[in-house]
This record gives structure tokens, C-alpha cells and sequence, in this order.
């Protein structure tokens, strides 16, 4: 019997789809992509599109083994008990780390740029407060809120399109300077990061109410939003200059903050703080969901919902073992974080698709005989 008894509609899963692959990077993907690429950040974002969605791919494949279930029951029931079992801890382990993480964002943000005398563990009660809130109302609500607030963040994108007047193409040159090996490192941060964050959908998966044309609606949603993260990628270096797009914390803030329409329409960077928040939150409400249901599934309780208060104290503190500073965790977590990225969004699912093909294939010779 399933642990979840919530619904959501096939619209709302591409829509949390799409929140969780801009969520935090809207603010830091194009620090990430200048630091290694510099001027040709913007083409590395380009050959990091296909890449992705064909990792996107890779894991719709491995989720439809079984559509009904989520990766902690396909990694039990495709590679049996104690090496399934490790890889779903594995799984939990991250998804703790990554809902955490997001939290801290949130706080060094908010405490950085906009209230600056305010302490972070303010800040960070505030927010785990919201998430466990929202948790408890279930899945359901958080899917139909997600398409309340899926306007407010779509008008974000749009009022991108203000900073073309700013915009000067002599930042990026010289075009293709950028080493090889340099450029081949920016393409794996571009791909794992985003995408491969999108692995907290198999735990949603299971739950939406699939029709023929959902991998289609899928990867149409994530294209355009891809779109939308270069574009920001591309606006911070014609505008701030790759330099600057690579030492500032959060360049699209600061792109923000240039929008000026004949000195009457400016100073909208609360509207993109408050469009970032939203989307950190349901990006971060999604990894929270992933560890409460899959914790339970592999303990086999009746229910989640008893452990989202619990782990909302355990994130607590895990926020603020997470780094001892902002510093640390801007300049050594993201070294490391794309290795696991890689691992939950490529390596295990190509993992659950070959051994569930051969299992295939020697139970299709076992009936021959």
C-alpha cells in the first residue's frame, strides 16, 4: 500500500519540474559558468542544453521501469536488498544535505543583501517553519501552489527582456579563448548542476497523473527554462562584464538593480529576491518531501507525515554545521557538490537500467528453456 495518498496533475509535476531546476541557480548559475569559462560562459551554457536534457532523459528512463514507484523501491526491488539499500540511503543522505543546503542559501541571501543586521537563525526558523507547514498540507497543496505562484516567477523572466538596452557584445570577446580543459570543466558544472538536481523527481514521479504526452510537456518546460538560465548567464556578461560575473556572490541581484525605464520603473530587485525565494522554496520543500517519504518506504512506517516535524529541527541544525561561513560555502561545497549531482542523476540510474536489462534478458532465457 502506498505511503502517499495525494495526487497531482501532470501540469503541476512539470511546473515543480521546472521551479526545481532555476531555483537557487537563477541567483548563482552564472557565477558558476564565468568562473570557469569566463567570456564563453554563454556558449558553454548553449552545449550544456542537450547535455542536460539528455540527462533528464537517462532518469525518465530509469523512472519508467516502474512508473508507480519511487528510486527508494526501484533501487530495492532492481538490484536487491543490501546493494539497493545502499544506494536509497545514499539517495536520503543526499536529499537531506541538498534540502539543507537550499536553506542556507536562502539565510546567507537574505542576511548578505537585504536584511543585513539580522541574525541567520532568524531567518533560517522562519524558513523551516514554511516548509514544514507546507509539508504537512501534503503533496497535493504543494503541487497546486506551486501553480499559484508559477506566474509571479514566470514574471521575473519577463522583465529580464528590460535589460537589452544595457547590453554590450564587446564584453564577450575575444569568442572561444576560453582552454579546453577549462571549457569541458564549466560544461559538467552546467549540466550536473541544474540537471542533475532534477533527481528529486523520482520521488514525485510516482504520484502524477501521466498521459501520453508528459515527456514531451517535460522536456519542452525545461527547455524553455533552460533558455531562461542563459539568458541570465548572457545579460550578466554583456552587462556586468565576465570579471565581475565571476567574483560577485549573485549577479543576477545586481542585474536587478540596473533595470532603470526612463528613471520610473526601477529598483525591482525585491521582485527578483521575492521570485527566488519562491522558487527555492518549492525546490527545497521537494527535497524535504523526498527524505520524510523515502526514510519511510525503506523503514516500511504507515506513514511520513509524523517525521517532517522531526527532520525540520534535524535540517536546523544541519544548516549551520553545513559551512562555518559564506566564503566556505560559496568557494569549496560547489567543488565537490557536482560529483554528487553526477552520481544520483547519471551513474545510478544508468546503474537501475542495465542490471534491470539484463535481469530482463535472463528471465527471457530461463522461459525459453
Amino acid at each position: 500500500m502506498s505511503l502517499e495518498k495525494d495526487r497531482i496533475s501532470s501540469a503541476q509535476m512539470i511546473i515543480l519540474g521546472l521551479l526545481t531546476l532555476i531555483g537557487d541557480m537563477a541567483l548563482v548559475y552564472p557565477s558558476v559558468m564565468a568562473a570557469g569559462a569566463h567570456q564563453d560562459a554563454w556558449i558553454a551554457g548553449l552545449i550544456c542544453i542537450p547535455l542536460g536534457l539528455a540527462t533528464v532523459k537517462l532518469m525518465l528512463s530509469a523512472a519508467n521501469i516502474n512508473p508507480n514507484q519511487t528510486i527508494i523501491e526501484l533501487s530495492t526491488q532492481i538490484l536487491g536488498k543490501w546493494v539497493g539499500g545502499a544506494v536509497s540511503v545514499s539517495y536520503l543522505f543526499f536529499f537531506l544535505m541538498a534540502a539543507s543546503t537550499y536553506v542556507r542559501e536562502i539565510e546567507d541571501f537574505m542576511c548578505t543583501q537585504i536584511y543585513e543586521a539580522t541574525p541567520g537563525g532568524v531567518i533560517r526558523f522562519m524558513a523551516i517553519v514554511l516548509l514544514v507547514y507546507g509539508l504537512r498540507l501534503g503533496l497535493e497543496n504543494l503541487g497546486r501552489s506551486a501553480q499559484i505562484f508559477f506566474p509571479f516567477f514566470a514574471l521575473f523572466l519577463l522583465c529580464l527582456i528590460l535589460l537589452f538596452p544595457n547590453i554590450k557584445m564587446d564584453r564577450i570577446y575575444p569568442i572561444l579563448n576560453t582552454p579546453f580543459p577549462d571549457m569541458l570543466h564549466t560544461i559538467m558544472y552546467g549540466v550536473y548542476y541544474p540537471y542533475g538536481e532534477m533527481c528529486v523527481l523520482f520521488m514525485v514521479y510516482p504520484f502524477a497523473q501521466k498521459h501520453s504526452k508528459t515527456s514531451r510537456d517535460i522536456f519542452i518546460s525545461l527547455f524553455i527554462g533552460a533558455i531562461g538560465l542563459n539568458l541570465i548567464v548572457f545579460l550578466s556578461l554583456t552587462i556586468l562584464g565576465p570579471y565581475f560575473s565571476e567574483h560577485e556572490f549573485y549577479p543576477a541581484y545586481i542585474l536587478a538593480q540596473r533595470i532603470n525605464i526612463g528613471n520610473f520603473l526601477q529598483r525591482i530587485e525585491a521582485l527578483l529576491a521575492t521570485t527566488w525565494i519562491i522558487s527555492t522554496y518549492f525546490k527545497t520543500a521537494l527535497y524535504i518531501y523526498a527524505f520524510v517519504l523515502g526514510t519511510a518506504q525503506l523503514l516500511k512506517l504507515k506513514t511520513y507525515k509524523h517525521l517532517i516535524f522531526p527532520v525540520g529541527f534535524l535540517i536546523y541544525g544541519m544548516t549551520n554545521l553545513l559551512a562555518k561561513d559564506i566564503i566556505f560555502y560559496v568557494k569549496e561545497i560547489p567543488v565537490y557538490w557536482v560529483d554528487w549531482d553526477f552520481t544520483y542523476a547519471f551513474v545510478f540510474p544508468l546503474l537501475l537500467l542495465i542490471v534491470n536489462y539484463f535481469r530482463k534478458r535472463s528471465a527471457q532465457a530461463r522461459e525459453q528453456r
